[in-house]
């Protein structure tokens, strides 16, 4: 399709599977690609502006690419829905052929294994290693807030949560309106998972600064503090 069709930008989805197909097309056909932006841009010239956080979250890179078809894949939830307007788009329909035999064929699938919720969320709890066995507990609360479950890479470690559901560098990104952390540990790893958030909280049971980013820091026991919390969002 790239092929015969030139577009002039191509935007792909920065989900798993998106993220593994953009830079398999990009490299087959010798063409630039910038993954994970957070936002997008058109210059004068027409060409793609695209913005990518580095070192964590911490900047983020302004990016033009020198090829066209110009690619790109984009983070979920970065821009908010237009208003419907009155307008037309051509849509195209595209036949392939077949493709070959998979080398390859499944032997297991996790029950988790697709955590697309973390990706539309309005509410993302992120729980860290200190949540321990209060995992239950947690997703009482978030069910209560509709919130989807992450956790951070000490988390995942742990057995909290599975791999498909590990929040920041080494994860995934989020961008919900609310994202609240419990117990993570609050380092550049996870701080990338919520680099688009509106809001970020932190809970801690110790009373010592948080580091990392966060609007809300709520110190004390997390199983009191973040039910009432919830209730007030209620």
């Amino acid at each position: 399709m790239l092929r015969r069709e030139r577009p002039h930008v191509l935007l792909i989805p920065s989900t798993s599977r998106g993220r593994d197909y953009g830079p398999r097309a990009a490299g087959e056909l010798e063409l630039g690609m910038t993954g994970d932006c957070v936002d997008l841009g058109i210059d004068r010239a027409g060409r793609l502006i695209q913005f990518k956080p580095a070192y964590g979250g911490n900047i983020v890179s302004v990016i033009m690419g020198a090829t066209t078809p110009q690619l790109a894949t984009v983070r979920p939830r970065m821009f908010e829905p237009l208003d419907p307007r009155d307008g037309y788009g051509e849509v195209l329909h595209f036949a392939f052929e077949r493709l070959p035999a998979p080398a390859s064929r499944l032997i297991d699938r996790s029950a988790d294994a697709r955590a697309f919720d973390l990706d539309e969320a309005d509410i993302v709890i992120a729980a860290g290693a200190g949540v321990g066995d209060g995992m239950d507990e947690l997703r009482k609360v978030a069910n209560e807030l509709g919130a989807a479950v992450g956790g951070d890479q000490a988390a995942r470690k742990a057995g909290l949560v599975g791999h498909a559901r590990q929040l920041g560098l080494s994860g995934r990104a989020v961008a919900p309106r609310l994202y609240i952390a419990v117990e993570t540990e609050g380092d550049f790893d996870h701080a990338a998972a919520s680099v688009k958030a509106a809001v970020i909280a932190v809970f801690k049971s110790s009373s010592e600064p948080v580091t990392g980013t966060a609007d809300i820091a709520i110190a004390g026991d997390w199983r009191e503090t973040l039910p009432a919390f919830a209730r007030a969002l209620a």
